[in-house]
């Protein structure tokens, strides 16, 4: 792996570590939320009950992405931003919010129900490749919030020296699936990220990716002619797709590329 041009990133389960999961690991901790819609209700002045709000939170997730389904899309990624500004709409009649408004309640709400950290030696990779002339790209399923708390991570991790994860990861290698509106493990992702490849004439087996999950991340950078890398702090999961390499500390990336 030593002439890999190009490093891509899956961020959650990966680079950051976050007691709920992702999204769809987060709604269906139903009783653990409960707490977190009170608070921001309290927060933000709403005038909801908080079983009543839990409720069409999950209601306006499902029947989002049930109507992407319906359009033939087969891996959907709602919004949250403007999950949470069409529930805005129903109880701030009197005030109609913002989208800028429903991402500050949405980041509340991400922040106080699932608080985020980088993964141990994150920090100490990222900026050591980089340091060697590599560059880093993210192909990950994603929120409007991913960038904020990403680069804040690596801004208290730099004490400031980095003030967003731009400073990190080429923006014409970052692909978010909010931003596309599809979801991994769709190909459409790691296409566009090939895409913006192609134009440079770096190639697919130039590029190593990096995720923790084979159905997600391994599959289809593997399909789409990366090398790949899983991530297994806790053991290896049982899976017919085998990467290139099986780390169990991001770390020893250093020993191979």
């Amino acid at each position: 792996m030593s002439e890999a041009k190009v490093i891509f990133w899956d961020v959650y389960g990966t680079l950051v570590t976050a007691p709920r999961g992702n999204l769809d690991s987060l709604i269906k901790r139903e009783a653990e939320l409960r707490t977190v819609f009170e608070r921001t209700i309290r927060n933000f002045g709403l005038n909801a009950a908080p079983e009543r709000l839990h409720d069409l939170f999950l209601r306006g997730i499902r029947a989002e992405r049930d109507a992407r389904v319906a359009e033939g899309i087969a891996h959907p990624e709602v919004r949250v931003d403007e999950i949470w500004f069409k529930l805005l709409e129903k109880f701030r009649p009197e005030n109609p919010p913002t989208i800028n408004f429903a991402r500050e309640v949405a980041l509340f709400f991400q922040r106080e129900a699932n608080p985020t950290q980088l993964q141990s030696h994150a920090f100490d990779v990222l900026t050591t490749l980089k340091q060697r002339g590599m560059r880093h790209g993210i192909i990950s399923n994603a929120q409007f919030y991913t960038p904020i708390e990403l680069s804040q991570l690596l801004r208290d991790e730099s004490a400031c020296a980095i003030c967003t994860y731009e400073s990190i990861f080429d923006p014409l290698l970052v692909i978010f699936s909010f931003d596309l509106g599809i979801a991994k493990p769709d190909l459409a992702l790691f296409r566009r990220a090939v895409e913006a490849l192609t134009r440079e004439n770096v190639m697919p087996d130039d590029c190593v990716f990096v995720g923790n999950s084979p159905v997600n991340d391994i599959a289809p950078a593997q399909h789409i002619g990366f090398r790949t890398v899983l991530f297994a702090p806790e053991g290896v999961p049982d899976s017919a797709t085998k990467p290139d390499l099986v780390i169990h500390n991001l770390s020893q990336l250093l020993e191979w590329l």
